[in-house]
């Protein structure tokens, strides 16, 4: 699956460059984002976390934009009300953008999610101690709208909210009666997010 990531950035180049009338340009944004859903299972919360983005894109014409989006977000993550650790995201999502009137857009992708749970301290839940939980990766899908106010011609600033699908298998170290045990959850996880981000575009 992952060998499907540079395949998809080949695509993107080899389409830019026959359309030798477009302008490539870069993007940084920051802002926040939330789990649609409790990320791993009942009375294990996340909170509201950093969300970041950076982007090469090409814009095509003024109605039709292509690029690749690297983010990340990251959530501390509490059970029976103490925090524990963090999950962390980061996907790697060609896309597209549908432009309107006054740079307004309808930003479209498919790509992949690096998921990963860091634990600060083990702790009690379903009959055990969990030590360690280990999500797989998995496919991203990314809808999102956003608008750019340009200052010149070249620098503007760019709002944008969306949604990320992020859902797949994950696993449990548990400590049960001085045994470790690996278990699968039985409902995997879910770590699908909301996000509104805030920056900078430059178009060459």
């Amino acid at each position: 699956m992952r060998r499907t990531l540079p395949l998809a950035l080949l695509f993107v180049l080899v389409a830019v460059q026959a359309q030798a009338q477009g302008r490539f340009g870069l993007g940084l944004r920051v802002g926040a984002s939330g789990h649609t859903h409790e990320a791993l299972a009942d009375g294990i919360d996340t909170h509201v976390g950093v969300f970041g983005s950076g982007n090469v894109f090409y814009l095509v014409t003024d109605w039709f934009l292509v690029g690749v989006n690297g983010e990340g977000g990251f959530h501390d993550f509490k059970a029976l009300g103490t925090d524990f650790g963090r999950i962390s995201t980061i996907s790697v999502i060609p896309f597209v953008e549908l432009r309107g009137p006054a740079n307004a857009y309808l930003s479209l992708g498919a790509g992949y999610n690096f998921n990963s749970f860091d634990l600060d301290n083990p702790f009690l839940f379903g009959g055990g101690t969990v030590r360690k939980l280990d999500p797989d990766d998995t496919i991203a899908f990314r809808i999102a709208g956003g608008w750019d106010f340009f200052f010149d011609d070249h620098f503007a600033a760019n709002v944008e909210i969306g949604w990320k699908y992020n859902r797949g298998d994950a696993y449990a170290q548990v400590d049960v009666g001085g045994a470790t045990n690996q278990a699968k959850l039985a409902d995997g996880f879910d770590a699908s997010e909301v996000f509104g981000l805030l920056g900078l575009r430059y178009f060459f």
